[in-house]
């Protein structure tokens, strides 16, 4: 989908202090063993939950938006989203995050999105579509938040290749010029691989977390037993992630070496590598690989905190272009082109 006039007005990112390999983090999280698997320095550990880190967030990206654009800005579609447990049941996260944030009551929707680590990538895929077919709505706000940790998804053991780190995040998408241009989206899905992390494992009535912890890397195990292993994986996450890369870039004629910057999952180097990097011919250099060996996988906000980072030091500057790649278990795949837009220093 080529997009030509909506822009990212506003960007916020809450990123846990990080926490280097030699230092534990709590009873039965093992730092060094993943280390050496994954090639992880440290990760972000928070103290507040996953919601109140999308509000941290979100309160920047709107700061951000108003200065951008001069005035304030009132998102008529809220889309928030966690990938663990919000610290509360039966309860809805994006309205406390809207309500934080002082957008209040009025027209429009507010929704919980999931895609699990794709989810705010793929929601710029919902909102713009939105804000296309809706001539009454001016922006979107997308925020979300995560927060692990032991007993039930200890931040280094839970996963095979992954490291997990605690972190908000947030972006306004707007009509009005803004830090960056949206111009393509395109998403691709491959439903057959949602096994993956659920392997044997039965639907229960309640949650387990609450006494032991996530044990993703056996589910996996019994998954892959049955369906040709790890290279099974590895052949369909290419037809994904090279599916939606070739089509945002050809919507706007644009080949891979355009691309200063790519901000993809913040997996370990072994799964950079064969997730990543080999699907789409790239080198470790045109991605944000280092900054996540040193906060983790940040569930839905690798890509904004990628971004956020790049436009703060400069790596990323007025005409370049940068692709936000998305990979959800499940398995979804998002890509956004943008384009860098000057804009004020205060911003």
């Amino acid at each position: 989908m080529r997009v030509d006039d909506l822009y990212l007005a506003g960007i916020g990112s809450e990123v846990g202090a990080l926490t280097p390999v030699a230092v534990p983090l709590a009873a039965g999280e093992f730092t060094t063993a993943e280390a050496d698997r994954t090639g992880q320095l440290s990760t972000a550990v928070a103290a507040m939950p996953g919601p109140e880190l999308a509000v941290r967030a979100g309160r920047e990206a709107l700061r951000q938006a108003e200065t951008v654009t001069g005035e304030p800005v009132w998102p008529m579609l809220c889309l928030h989203a966690g990938i663990y447990h919000a610290g509360i049941d039966f309860w809805h996260a994006a309205s406390f995050v809207r309500d934080r944030l002082g957008v209040g009551a009025g027209p429009g929707l507010t929704l919980e999105l999931g895609a699990m680590s794709n989810s705010v990538v793929a929601s710029l895929d919902v909102a713009a579509s939105v804000l296309r077919g809706r001539p009454d709505h001016d922006a979107a706000l997308i925020t979300a938040g995560d927060r692990f940790g032991a007993p039930g998804f200890p931040h280094w053991n839970t996963d095979t290749g992954i490291v997990y780190g605690d972190a908000g995040s947030a972006v306004v998408l707007s009509r009005r010029p803004g830090l960056a241009r949206v111009r393509a989206i395109a998403s691709y899905t491959d439903p057959s691989l949602e096994g993956l992390q659920r392997g044997d494992e039965p639907f229960r009535t309640a949650s387990v977390t609450a006494h032991r912890s996530l044990d993703i890397r056996r589910r996996k195990r019994q998954w892959l037993g049955r369906h040709g292993g790890p290279a099974h994986v590895d052949s369909r996450n290419a037809d994904g992630v090279t599916a939606v890369v070739k089509t945002a870039l050809s919507d706007v004629g644009l080949d891979l070496p355009d691309i200063a910057k790519i901000c993809a999952p913040h997996y370990g180097r072994r799964l950079v590598e064969t997730q990543i990097l080999r699907p789409l011919g790239i080198s470790e250099s045109r991605t944000m690989t280092g900054l996540g060996l040193r906060v983790g996988h940040l569930g839905a906000s690798d890509q904004i905190v990628a971004l956020d980072h790049l436009l703060r030091t400069g790596e990323a500057g007025p005409g370049d272009h940068v692709l936000l790649l998305g990979i959800g278990v499940g398995m979804t795949w998002t890509a956004v082109v943008l384009q860098v837009e000057p804009v004020p220093a205060t911003a």
